[in-house]
């Protein structure tokens, strides 16, 4: 096998893992971003209540 030979099969395992992750990037990082916005979104849902004092004698 010459440099070239190696320097090919190198490109092709370089150019495999990327097409493998990239996919893997862009499914994760929708998942991420969908449950920060749904996240954020029941925060702002949510009422803030302060408690009563209730005095009972």
């Amino acid at each position: 096998m010459t440099l070239s030979d190696v320097t090919l099969i190198g490109k092709k395992i370089l150019v495999g893992i990327v097409v493998t992750i990239i996919p893997f990037l862009i499914i994760f990082g929708g998942l991420w971003l969908t449950r920060k916005l749904l996240a954020d979104h029941d925060r702002a849902n949510q009422q803030i209540t302060q408690p009563t004092k209730s005095t009972a004698s």
